[in-house]
């Protein structure tokens, strides 16, 4: 009897295949200056740093001629990215207020996390909440609005307009 999920000499030979492989030769570098308002928001806050508007060189070299061994990502410090940024230029109010800016996001962020794992709670906590639910119906617009205040109330800074600049 012959057995088919045994692999057999002539198999193997037909299975494997070449392993196809790619190779650059050159590398162009594109370095641009240090600018305000990268994609990102920093978990440990102060102003997001990104790339300015043009690259300031365009360069091309060999691959493996200016080979240095880079592994990793290196993470500025709050206070790294705000010498940065003043180095580039940036004055002091503009980065102050993009550093907020960032602290509002962040403090949006941690918020909303909470209430995202409040609401993965038990059943008699949603038994709870239906009856509040049916209270806060019933109260008026002002005491629902001291129930859930809005940044006023809790003395929080308001959003920075985009056009600030």
């Amino acid at each position: 009897m012959l057995n088919i999920d045994a692999p057999t000499v002539s198999n193997e030979a037909a299975v494997e295949k070449p392993k196809k492989t790619v190779r650059w030769s050159t590398i162009t570098i594109h370095e641009f200056g240090v600018g305000l308002g990268g994609s990102a928001v920093s978990t440990k806050g102060g102003p997001s740093i990104g790339l300015a508007d043009t690259p300031e060189f365009t360069w091309t070299t060999k691959v493996g001629e200016m080979a240095e061994c880079c592994e990793g990502v290196h993470r500025f410090s709050p206070n790294q990215r705000i010498r940065l940024l003043q180095a580039a230029g940036i004055p002091d109010g503009i980065i102050t207020r993009h550093a907020r800016e960032a602290n509002i996001i962040l403090g949006s962020r941690r918020r909303s996390k909470t209430s995202l794992d409040d609401s993965d709670s038990d059943g008699e906590e949603e038994e709870e909440n239906e009856e509040c639910r049916g209270l806060l119906r019933k109260r008026s617009a002002d005491q629902a609005m001291l129930e859930r205040p809005c940044s006023v109330y809790l003395r929080r800074p308001r959003m920075i307009p985009a056009n600030y600049v």
